[in-house]
């Protein structure tokens, strides 16, 4: 997989307790202050990078259903069925 992953700079202000709470989670996983930060943040929020083929899959699958029978009700969906 060929992806280019650009990050952006920023700063923190974070209490002096909670910062070396976070160095020493840090430093059990052997992380880096910046990755143990960005990784536990990701988790928390539940973002995920999508790869290729799941993005492709996605396309796929909409393009899908835009393309399927679309019935009014139920009794029209039967009968459709019941031609098949």
């Amino acid at each position: 997989m060929n992806t280019l992953n650009f990050k952006k700079t920023t700063s923190l202000r974070l209490d002096n307790d909670l910062y070396n709470y976070i160095e020493m989670l840090a430093k059990k996983e052997n992380k880096s202050i910046n990755n143990f930060i960005e990784k536990t943040l990701a988790e928390a929020i539940h973002f995920h990078e999508l790869n290729e083929e799941t993005i492709q899959a996605i396309e796929d699958a909409q393009k899908e259903k835009m393309s399927s029978k679309r019935f009014d009700n139920t009794h029209d969906l039967l009968n459709d069925l019941m031609r098949d």
